[in-house]
């Protein structure tokens, strides 16, 4: 070897140790980094409750039974601030309140509904009544707002003392359902879109072969919306002491009840007795610091959300035992396969039944569904493991929420016992099929479609030919017999005559107020009479703890959520931001009916459906 190879050796050696130490010490220092990191976001930050404080609920988004989607993808969203439809879980609003109607440090309960977009009535109830709980402990509540819509107003209503900004409004319509129709635009496009279905009522299909609501699903739907505004008139009524048609007489009227007051919408629901007191927002906090104090110049609060956390292990220790009773949440359009939060999957959500039955600590089931439907083949994956559940001694009860329709009524069917509220959308026992076709589309454009087959059912489901009449005849006869089973089973498992299963199904929407009258279900109540209902059926007494069974987080998702719960602002507001667009109403109505066609994904073109989104 030279020497000039040797002194290159020699270096070349030095430099490969030194590298490597380096590399190292990288790493080392990449490492403590990561594991401070780590520490920090999933340590216990001990948030303390104030001596004195006001508990505020402040709902922002949709009101829901879960967060819908991948976790760590709606945390990673909120911290860059690109979370375009903010959710609010149900059972959080109703855990905060009920458990600070007994906390000695919670003085008053202050309601900021100025967030809250959407909520379905039976929640809004579920929350109304957790506050009327909360008031029989004689603290006072609050309802701070600078103007109310229908849902925000409904929970305002509760209130012992209803605040608007001088500029405010309460603006209520009633309710009603509205939906677009796509005949004459099918028409336009040539496209052959065929339909089958089984129920004088079942309308979800009318939007494709009608320009406007039938004649029957106009009785149906009537006789559903009058059940809700008629519920909504009794509570608020009720709840401001007011007579029984101020709300029917402030919405007839109000044209000229607000020329009355010159335009001025916050003196006009002053004067329907809808608020207390007109005032501007530090004269509202001014008042409720005269119950809980003051600190930095606001009145001393707690967020509902930090408070949960800080009362978290309150909330698990109570009525602790080794017998459980599980809750399973189905919430959302009912696919095939697995599916993410906020829709139900027919794998998914029967495997979280299967873990409940072969857990030898849960000893009842509660299935709280809102949903309206979807694959009749899904739905009935989610019966039968309902069926094996019972088979197995575990009771099963059914909480219903603001809609179990359709698929959402067939995997209900099967429990021990049902519970809904008067004004849950139930039933829509029906079935429909659609497949459309598009050869004379094509032809608009000089595309056509030939060629030769084995059998006359070659070209089955193909989008560019038309359906031929055995293929029809076959679908039509497949969602017959879809109906037939839906019945007989709702028959079965409700102690009915099939020929009186029939009278009452036909598609046709009920109320929770007249399901029950027509044995649909068994009797009102909310999550909390079913998970009671379910406990005393298994006979474990009245010292159980209450298990949600969700799918498990992986480490990436409870890291990301972890930071997202510790940030105290995103990382970028502009982020991936679709500008003004996606605050416009009809954006949010088209990215409704994208979602609604996503339901139609079955393979078997079989669906129990209900399009019943009232607004």
């Amino acid at each position: 070897m030279s020497d000039k190879n040797f002194i290159v050796h020699i270096f070349g050696g030095i430099w490969h140790a030194w590298d490597f130490v380096c590399r190292s010490a990288i790493n080392v220092v990449v490492t403590i980094l990561l594991i401070v990191f780590l520490v920090a976001v999933f340590a216990s930050h001990k948030i303390e409750v104030p001596s004195s404080a006001a508990l505020v609920v402040d709902p922002q988004g949709d009101l829901v039974e879960q967060f819908s989607g991948d976790p760590a993808e709606r945390a990673l969203n909120r911290m860059m601030g690109r979370e375009q439809r903010p959710q609010t879980r149900l059972r959080d609003v109703v855990a905060s309140i009920n458990h600070a109607k007994d906390d000695k440090r919670i003085k008053a309960l202050v309601l900021e509904t100025d967030g809250l977009e959407s909520a379905g009535m039976s929640d809004l109830q579920d929350i109304a009544q957790a506050i009327r709980d909360f008031k029989q402990s004689g603290k006072p509540v609050f309802a701070l707002g600078d103007s109310y819509s229908q849902a925000q107003y409904y929970l305002a209503a509760t209130a012992d003392t209803v605040f608007i900004h001088p500029q405010g409004l309460v603006f209520l319509r009633g309710f009603g359902i509205y939906q677009p129709y796509f005949k004459d635009a099918i028409n336009k496009l040539g496209v052959d879109w065929n339909i089958f279905r089984v129920g004088k009522y079942k309308s979800a299909v009318e939007p494709f072969m009608l320009n406007g609501m039938s004649a029957a699903a106009r009785e149906d739907w009537s006789g559903v919306i009058n059940v809700l505004w008629d519920a909504y008139q009794h509570d608020v009524t009720n709840a401001r002491k007011l007579k029984p048609d101020a709300l029917k007489t402030y919405v007839s009227t109000l044209g000229d009840s607000l020329s009355a007051v010159k335009g001025d919408t916050a003196e006009l629901a002053l004067k329907a007795g809808l608020v207390t007191r007109i005032a501007n927002n530090d004269e509202m906090e001014a008042a409720v610091a005269k119950v809980v104090g003051e600190t930095h110049h606001v009145f001393r609060q707690i967020d509902f959300r930090k408070y949960l956390k800080a009362v978290d292990g309150d909330v698990r220790t109570r009525d602790v035992g080794s017998d459980e009773v599980a809750v399973i949440v189905a919430e959302g359009e009912i696919k095939p396969g697995e599916q993410a939060p906020g829709s139900i999957g027919g794998d998914s959500t029967s495997e979280l039944i299967r873990k409940a039955r072969y857990d030898d600590d849960v000893k009842a089931v509660v299935l709280r569904v809102d949903s309206p439907g979807g694959s009749a083949f899904a739905s009935d994956l989610i019966l039968r493991e309902i069926e094996l559940t019972r088979q197995a001694g575990k009771p099963v009860v059914v909480s219903m929420g603001n809609v179990a329709a359709s698929g959402g009524y067939w995997i209900s069917m099967a429990a021990d016992r049902i519970f809904a509220s008067p004004t849950t959308l139930t039933g829509s026992i029906g079935i429909f099929g659609m497949f459309p076709t598009f050869q004379n589309t094509l032809a608009k454009v000089g595309v056509h479609t030939d060629g030769v087959g084995t059998t006359l059912l070659s070209d089955a489901f193909d989008l560019t030919r038309p359906m031929s009449d055995e293929m029809k005849q076959l679908v039509q006869m497949n969602v017959n017999h879809g109906y037939q089973t839906f019945i007989g089973k709702v028959a079965k498992y409700r102690d009915m005559k099939v020929a009186a299963v029939n009278e009452i199904a036909q598609g046709r929407v009920w109320s929770g107020l007249k399901a029950r009258q027509l044995g649909l279900v068994d009797t009102f109540g909310g999550l909390h009479d079913a998970i009671e209902a379910a406990a005393k059926l298994a006979k474990i007494g009245k010292h159980y703890s209450v298990r949600y069974i969700e799918r498990p987080l992986s480490f990436a998702q409870r890291l990301l959520i972890g930071i997202a719960n510790d940030s105290r602002s995103t990382l970028g507001p502009a982020w991936g931001n679709t500008g003004a667009l996606t605050t416009m109403p009809f954006y949010h109505e088209a990215e409704k009916l994208v979602d609604t066609l996503k339901v139609f994904t079955d393979p078997r073109g079989v669906y129990a459906y209900c399009f019943c989104e009232i607004n």
